[in-house]
């Protein structure tokens, strides 16, 4: 009468064994993959302003970006043999009945793979990519957790990225921006054009979010997570054609990244391996205090995000993916001085009528160019940005810097701060929480003959 109980707890902790694996190999093939294409961004190839999150270049030195990054290959290439193996046990394990557990080799790389992930963040605030940022997340629950508990904080995970992406939408910038760009896109996939009402585009757009929203609340029960499920499915294939080439014709990792979430998703919520791991694992040891800290990490990571509401945590690290309510930045040098740039920097000055006599350059577009990746889009390291090259290339007092706050969530309306002189943007970029000198000067070797 025992058998039976005892078969279904080793098959739930081989089932478990199996996902895990299985979710490690993707999420590492989502890194190197995700990493290859922003290269620049990681090896320091670019000229773009590298802006560390803390100013403590003494721990955190960003002259030992390479080691990390070697670090980070080693691991992760270990990993790939290991869940490799791990997936061929696996499946030879079904049909000779045995079972083992995940290596502490496993955690281990994981841990080492993570702290080294997190060193290359912190030496640059634009490699806080979200899905660097989810990456990292995933690190801590591989090495801290037995299988079946990494599952279950991974899908709580997944659940607050759609539910903090849905909430971050819900506002009045969103429907007056990034969402009429998302609607366009859309019906630009159509064979045929179609005029919509101002009213009937404004619900269209207001679906985005609610779909989101509606995915995350039936993820969280295990009767509708199938249907929650199949949801995110069609999501994700949506995005994938509207930001595709043909539509608005996103860069690659945006569409890799939502590919993803397809396999992801289908190894989070398909099955039925929804028990709670005390039922199982008996024989996968795990440090204590690890999993206590792995738990309180975790914890906050699903709490963290909500304090981007009150303009506390950053936009990209509060999943909020696609939203338009952040402070903005706006930077217009005086044309005469455009001569001080290079000519890979000036490429991304326009003109613009709201200010004559100067051009806005696009910290974005210059952002693409250089390191393959977008800016992060965070008033800080904007400003930091912006600040750099000024100083860097000598422009002096011969600019226009606009910061317009966070938008009104019911409005949409922004307070604006102009500044033309640099001594008081240098004190306006002092007055946030976190740094915003570069990694280092390079006037000297910037500035024209």
């Amino acid at each position: 009468m025992d058998d039976e109980p005892r078969n279904s707890s080793t098959a739930f902790e081989r089932q478990s064994q199996s996902d895990c694996a299985l979710l490690s190999q993707l999420t590492l093939i989502l890194l190197f993959v995700q990493v290859a294409f922003t290269w620049p961004l990681w090896i320091n190839v670019h000229n773009y302003p590298r802006i560390p999150l803390f100013g403590m270049n003494f721990l955190f030195r960003p002259d030992l970006d390479i080691f990390w990054l070697i670090v980070m290959g080693c691991a992760g290439s270990g990993l790939i043999i290991e869940n490799i193996f791990k997936l061929w046990e696996g499946f030879r394990q079904k049909s000779s009945g045995e079972h083992r557990s995940i290596s502490s080799m496993f955690c281990f790389l994981w841990m080492i793979l993570s702290i080294a992930l997190l060193f290359v963040m912190l030496t640059n605030q634009q490699r806080i990519q979200a899905w660097a940022w989810q990456i990292l997340l995933y690190g801590i629950c591989f090495s801290a957790f037995k299988p079946a508990e990494t599952m279950i904080w991974i899908r709580r995970l997944t659940i607050s990225i759609y539910f903090y992406s849905a909430v971050s939408k819900l506002d009045a910038s969103f429907l007056q921006s990034h969402g009429q760009v998302l609607l366009d896109g859309t019906l630009k996939l159509l064979p045929f054009e179609i005029a919509l009402s101002e009213s009937l585009r404004t619900a269209i757009v207001c679906s985005f979010p609610l779909v989101e929203l509606l995915i995350a609340i039936l993820l969280c029960f295990q009767l509708t997570m199938r249907w929650g499920w199949r949801l995110s499915l069609v999501l994700h294939l949506g995005l994938i054609l509207i930001l595709g080439p043909f539509g608005l014709n996103h860069h690659v990792p945006v569409l890799i990244w939502n590919a993803f979430f397809l396999l992801q998703n289908s190894i989070l919520f398909a099955g039925g391996n929804f028990q709670s791991g005390e039922n199982g694992e008996k024989n996968v040891s795990r440090s204590r205090s690890r999993e206590l800290l792995g738990r309180i990490a975790m914890a906050i990571a699903l709490m963290f995000p909500a304090t981007e509401w009150f303009n506390l945590c950053d936009v990209w690290p509060g999943w909020g993916l696609y939203a338009s309510r952040g402070a903005k930045v706006q930077i217009y040098i005086e044309r005469d001085a455009l001569k001080k740039l290079p000519p890979d920097v000036v490429q991304h000055c326009f003109t613009s009528a709201v200010h004559p006599g100067y051009a806005r350059l696009d910290l974005f577009r210059w952002s693409f160019s250089e390191t393959g990746a977008p800016a992060y889009p965070e008033d800080r390291f904007l400003t930091a940005v912006a600040l750099a090259t000024i100083q860097n290339f000598g422009i002096g007092d011969r600019f226009v810097y606009i910061h317009s706050s966070t938008a009104n969530r019911w409005t949409g309306s922004r307070d604006e701060v102009e500044i033309s002189d640099l001594k008081t943007l240098q004190r306006f970029a002092e007055g946030f929480w976190l740094n915003t000198h570069p990694v280092k000067a390079e006037a000297a070797e910037n500035l024209p003959d």
